[in-house]
């Protein structure tokens, strides 16, 4: 990991050489913003894998700049500078975008997938395009998706073997009633809170525990506050490359297409970069001293069944087409 970022910080530096003058010639600039550390996957992807495929294939007529880190404001706010094209694209959650397109919140119903190769196949076929179909209504198009991870349930107090292990439990959440309502429906308390809140929250028992992915649980330290990691991959956290709607439009249709060639170049080494660093920051939680288990199928069928009602309770919110789809990804949870 350590040599990993090191190269990426000598390629960020060289990048940052050259950027001036490429953008001087650019008959276009594209704005990338993204909450996301240049260091994640996601930062990597975009400014290793994005950036210089667009900026080469476009002959230099687009000149890409990246701004990871919030700086260019939160997702919300980065998706709504998106509408008016202040900001051109950004890498952000679709439980942020679904304030923008409600369909994209059923994506974070549990169990929704069975593993990743089902998530990649269904959000990049029909499924995916469904979910984006209307989003241009709103100012924003979606090229293609990532991923955040699957989330885990990680906590202080005891390992989680059976569902019978979460009553109880304080586990902190995103302020989304598809969250709050899979946690309720687990037997724990959910807390809803801000994720930079979390850390002194476990650290002071406000918060028995959380639910991220072992990325996030590492690169925030949370996991230096927690004893317990348990692989419940109850739900696929899924991220997107979304583009102003008016930018894409205003682009000939040879740069347009480098664009989405880029996106899709991108985004397969953001998928793959991600599951490198699960593989490897896993372990190294482990040797810190945090007993990390995994449900068994077995396991994961009571709790599939116990969280079924969720997505039942998005009715109201989710068009009937998306959910039908939704439900049929849903049942080959089950085969």
């Amino acid at each position: 990991m350590k040599k990993l970022f090191s190269v990426f910080c000598i390629v960020y530096a060289l990048c940052a050489l050259v950027f001036a003058k490429s953008a001087e010639s650019a008959e276009y600039t594209l704005k990338f913003g993204a909450s996301v550390q240049e260091d994640s996957a996601s930062g990597i992807s975009m400014i290793e894998y994005f950036k210089p495929y667009v900026e080469e294939k476009s002959g230099g007529r687009i000149s890409v700049e990246i701004y990871c880190n919030s700086v260019l404001g939160g997702d919300r706010q980065m998706y709504e500078s998106l509408q008016v094209n202040t900001l051109q694209a950004n890498f952000g959650p679709l439980s942020v975008l679904a304030n923008f397109e409600p369909n994209f919140s059923v994506v974070d119903a549990p169990f929704l997938f069975r593993d990743k190769k089902t998530a990649y196949e269904a959000l990049d076929g029909e499924f995916g395009n469904m979910l984006a179909k209307n989003l241009p209504q709103v100012g924003m198009r979606v090229l293609g998706y990532g991923e955040n991870a699957f989330r885990n349930i990680s906590n202080t107090k005891r390992a989680i073997n059976t569902i019978d292990d979460m009553k109880g439990l304080k586990i902190r959440v995103m302020e989304a009633p598809v969250y709050i309502n899979t946690i309720k429906a687990l037997g724990a308390n959910p807390t809803p809170m801000a994720f930079n809140e979390l850390y002194t929250a476990l650290q002071q028992g406000t918060v028995d525990g959380q639910d991220n992915g072992v990325v996030l649980t590492y690169t925030s330290k949370a996991y230096e506050v927690l004893k317990y990691y348990t692989f419940t991959e109850h739900c696929y956290a899924a991220n997107a490359y979304v583009f102003s709607e008016a930018f894409l439009t205003s682009l000939p249709p040879d740069l347009l297409k480098v664009v989405e060639d880029g996106t899709r170049y991108s985004l397969e080494n953001q998928r793959r970069l991600n599951t490198e660093m699960e593989d490897e920051l896993i372990k190294d939680i482990e040797k810190s001293g945090v007993e990390v288990n995994r449900l068994s199928d077995e396991q994961k069928a009571v709790w599939r069944k116990a969280t079924a009602s969720v997505i039942d309770d998005l009715a109201g919110t989710v068009s009937p087409e998306i959910l039908d789809a939704a439900r049929k990804i849903n049942e080959v949870y089950g085969k």
